[in-house]
């Protein structure tokens, strides 16, 4: 299986519009410990140690910071999303990009803005876990922020 994988975002045409996609890990400065944390393990040094490790104890340890970073951040919730990641959204429109589409935040967002007299759209697509939400795009040009329900596929 071949993937592309764009650790820092990548711009996109979607519907002949300018758009900026990105897991949004990055786009928050105030998450100042996961971004060091990314680069200690996003690193060649890291990638050796995990080969010599093996796979059982590599997986192990993964299961555990997985764990400890679910207990942490995903057992109380906000009711707001981070305004973070709209702020980066923005930056990213006066770019000129006029969509951005980003994750990391596991809120489910859609906001349009008028910047420089243009319409820019931006969605975070949340999370399945606890939302249950995507973003469907249907050519040439609709966005749909929606919550899987299963009564939606006859079940």
């Amino acid at each position: 299986m071949e993937i592309e994988v764009y650790p820092e975002g990548n711009e996109e045409s979607l519907g002949g519009k300018r758009a900026f996609l990105a897991h949004g890990d990055l786009s928050n400065p105030r998450e100042w410990r996961y971004q060091t944390f990314r680069r200690i393990l996003k690193n060649r040094w890291t990638y050796h140690v995990i080969q010599l490790a093996g796979p059982q104890l590599s997986r192990r340890i993964a299961q555990r910071l997985s764990n400890l970073s679910y207990q942490k951040y995903h057992t109380t919730f906000s009711s707001d999303p981070p305004p973070a990641f709209q702020a980066f959204a923005h930056r990213k429109f006066l770019e000129g990009f006029e969509i951005v589409i980003l994750g990391h935040s596991h809120f489910p967002e859609e906001v349009e803005a008028w910047i420089d007299g243009r319409k820019s759209l931006y969605f975070n697509v949340g999370d399945w876990m606890t939302h249950r939400s995507f973003l469907r795009f249907t050519p040439p040009d609709k966005f749909e922020l929606k919550r899987w329900e299963d009564r939606e596929m006859g079940r």
